[in-house]
């Protein structure tokens, strides 16, 4: 396995890298069809075997309001994916640790990532020195029918029919609100590390 610098003719296989491996977690419904291109300085790595894209992770750099750790330079993960079949191999932590070791070179020691509750993706981030920012937690809460159409002012709807779902984020105190009305919430997660 090489863990190598993206290039733009690996957009194609990263894209079907990102959609496959995000399937069985809950950000399966978050489908791309295009890379992100980042406003700030990135890093952004493959991991290939055998001519394949198996894994990715991409991370913006260097914007001292981009993070929660305001006023010092820092990255945040914006996306990590290993295919299902690689992911005993430890490709995920290969491609975080070539982005630590880039980062630190950069002279840049604090890293956060956003995640929601997969057991999988936490337990990968606290055994790589990441911990759990409780108060950036908050819940993510996806609504259809009648119960989001409660939610909208009369005077807003005019003449549509309603809204299809609607994904609403609101503080995690207020789960029991919110709880109800949703037929799936994820809690959305904030874990940060200082290197």
């Amino acid at each position: 396995m090489e863990i190598r610098d993206y290039k733009e003719s690996d957009e194609k296989a990263w894209l079907y890298c990102r959609v496959v491996s995000f399937l069985d977690c809950s950000y399966y419904n978050d489908v791309k069809t295009k890379k992100d291109i980042y406003e700030h300085p990135s890093i952004c790595l493959v991991a290939e075997e055998d001519d394949r894209i198996i894994g990715f992770i991409d991370v913006e750099i260097d914007s001292k309001d981009l993070t929660c750790n305001k006023g010092e330079r820092g990255a945040v993960i914006w996306h990590l994916g290993v295919l299902p079949e690689y992911r005993q191999m430890k490709v995920a932590k290969q491609l975080w640790l070539s982005v630590k070791q880039r980062l630190l070179q950069l002279n840049i020691h604090y890293c956060e990532v956003w995640t929601q509750q997969d057991v999988p993706a936490n337990q990968f981030y606290v055994s790589n020195g990441f911990v759990l920012n409780e108060e950036q937690t908050w819940l993510r809460c996806y609504i259809s029918g009648e119960e989001g159409m409660k939610l909208l002012k009369e005077d807003l709807v005019n003449d549509m029919y309603g809204p299809e779902e609607m994904i609403i984020d609101v503080p995690k105190e207020q789960r029991d609100k919110w709880i109800d009305r949703s037929y799936r919430a994820d809690e959305v997660r904030l874990y940060s590390t200082t290197f």
